[in-house]
């Protein structure tokens, strides 16, 4: 089995718009990288079934 390789990428917002993310991460006691990992494998789950 191989292990999957974790790689990074930028995404470029607004100054208020990652402050508004942050807080809202910090709110739910998750990071913003864990908060983007969540929301961007929904995503793609979800196109998946309209597929």
């Amino acid at each position: 089995m191989s292990e999957d390789k974790t790689v990074s990428f930028r995404v470029f917002l607004d100054d208020s718009e990652r402050t508004l993310f942050k807080v809202a991460c910090a709110e739910e006691k998750t990071t913003m990288s864990q908060k983007s990992r969540e929301l961007i494998s929904e995503w793609v789950k979800t196109r998946k079934k309209d597929k």
